[in-house]
């Protein structure tokens, strides 16, 4: 569907390159890269790669949002029965030599946390919904309401489909944020073998 939401511009594969380095400074200390990467310029260099894949995928198979006028913010979305994305459609979409590269920077440490959240995902939701892939806000431009100018069209258009939008995080602020966009936590956990907390939210259809 390529029905325009008010007040943002879909990004398309020309943005690509962008659009990732704007998220890419919101997930550069990301609790979920921090743990397996400690060390700060490996882990900022890692999460500008991880942040791409994600980027190529839901550009390929979803749709990548940003606000009108200046990219201060990136949403990225899966529609139904493309979520959680799998290691074919990471191949269809992302160029071999960045996934290369993510080999070389040591992504395979992420790999028992994208096995673990995937399953649960499948597990929680099994039906048809949108899944919020990805939301980020340049540091520079926090607490100026660019995330909900980001969420808050594209929520009302799944409510219109009446399907629910599923989301993880693993920080209790970004359960806070989504919970003020009527997501509500279905799962909490810590991820195997780790001490990395994992939060599942589901916001479910609205009249």
């Amino acid at each position: 569907m390529n029905t325009p939401l008010d007040g943002l511009r879909r990004l398309s594969v020309k943005d690509r390159d962008a659009a990732t380095a704007v998220a890419a400074k919101a997930f550069k200390d990301y609790a979920m890269l921090e743990y397996f990467y400690p060390d700060e310029a490996k882990r900022h260099a890692v999460a500008e790669t991880f942040i791409l894949i994600t980027m190529a995928v839901c550009l390929k198979y979803g749709e990548v949002y940003t606000t009108t006028g200046t990219m201060h913010g990136i949403a990225t979305w899966l529609p139904p029965g493309k979520a959680p994305f799998s290691g074919w459609q990471t191949l269809r979409s992302v160029p071999l030599p960045v996934i290369l590269r993510f080999g070389r920077q040591g992504g395979s440490q992420m790999r028992a946390y994208g096995e673990y959240s995937d399953k649960l995902h499948r597990e929680l939701v099994p039906g048809p919904h949108w899944f919020l892939q990805l939301l980020g806000v340049d540091p520079a431009h926090h607490g100026q309401g660019v995330s909900s100018q980001l969420v808050k069209p594209m929520l009302e258009r799944i409510d219109r489909e009446g399907l629910p939008c599923f989301v993880d995080t693993n920080t209790e602020k970004n359960v806070a944020i989504y919970r003020h966009f009527g997501f509500e936590p279905i799962s909490e956990s810590k991820v195997p073998g780790t001490e990395l907390p994992h939060y599942a939210l589901l916001r479910q259809a609205r009249a």
